[in-house]
């Protein structure tokens, strides 16, 4: 069987939910709105027409996904796309477009992201927590910042501290 596979750039519509199948395993849903942008005659860019995804994250990304993203955030999702029918009780018909994402990201294009890596093959529980604890460090660590760590300020080795000082500025390790 083939497997369409998709690539869409859109908004996150509700927060994240993270959930747990009934066998145990950790996952992340969300909603994701694409509006395809046109010009129009006078050459003026309208909004066309708004889809609706659907987006489930398993294992580690999902467990990210849930810790990194929120409502009106602009993501780039990449996975399976399935369209999925089904008739209503009053015997009308709706239907669903499903991605299981393969990979998640803030789209860059609207500004900037930081980042933190977790442990690799993240599936077990104490892990988990692991991995969150170093997320909700992360976390502690932006919103006590008002812009980002690079920006207004000179890296280590151009800061007038180390000017004088005849060693070498400290190279900034990763957290």
């Amino acid at each position: 069987m083939n497997e369409v596979e998709i690539t869409v750039a859109g908004r996150v519509v509700a927060d994240p939910e993270h959930r747990q199948t009934t066998q145990g395993r950790q996952f992340t849903t969300f909603r994701v709105a694409s509006t395809v942008r046109r010009r129009n005659r006078e050459g003026v860019f309208v909004d066309v027409s708004t889809s609706f995804y659907n987006v489930a994250a398993f294992r580690s990304l999902g467990m990210n996904a849930h810790l990194s993203l929120h409502k009106g955030d602009p993501v780039v999702v990449h996975g399976r796309l399935t369209i999925n029918s089904w008739q209503r009780a009053d015997e009308s018909w709706g239907s669903s477009a499903d991605i299981e994402a393969v990979s998640v990201g803030h789209d860059m294009t609207f500004g900037t992201s930081d980042y933190a890596k977790v442990s690799r093959g993240v599936t077990d529980s104490p892990a988990q927590e692991a991995g969150v604890e170093g997320l909700v460090a992360l976390a502690d660590r932006v919103a006590s910042s008002d812009e980002p760590t690079w920006a207004g300020s000179a890296s280590p080795a151009e800061s007038p501290e180390h000017e004088d000082e005849g060693e070498e500025a400290p190279v900034p390790q990763p957290v």
